[in-house]
């Protein structure tokens, strides 16, 4: 049987998708690892070919460090933030 390279085959659909799930899966575990940081506040989902991190952080460092896990997980060009910064001062 010929299969032709121009048309996507179910395994390869399959096998990126998968590949997009876990990446999806290692950028969540290593924000739920980072000291000093609530990433309850946060998703991290997947649109076609790109990560989508979308939420609040407490600050533009948290921001940073954010988006360096995702960038280093899947590429500078495949990570789209719609991550808010909100630092609200405490009051005593």
């Amino acid at each position: 049987m010929f299969l032709s390279s121009l048309q996507p085959t179910a395994s390869f659909a399959f096998a990126h998708d998968h590949g997009m799930m876990m990446e999806k899966t290692a950028i969540e575990t290593e924000l739920s690892y980072l000291p000093n940081f609530d990433s309850s506040n946060l998703t991290v989902d997947v649109t076609g070919d790109f990560i989508v991190l979308e939420g609040v952080v407490s600050s533009s460092g948290d921001h940073a460090r954010v988006m360096r896990i995702a960038r280093e997980i899947v590429g500078y060009e495949r990570v789209l933030s719609r991550v808010l910064v909100c630092s609200i001062a405490k009051r005593s």
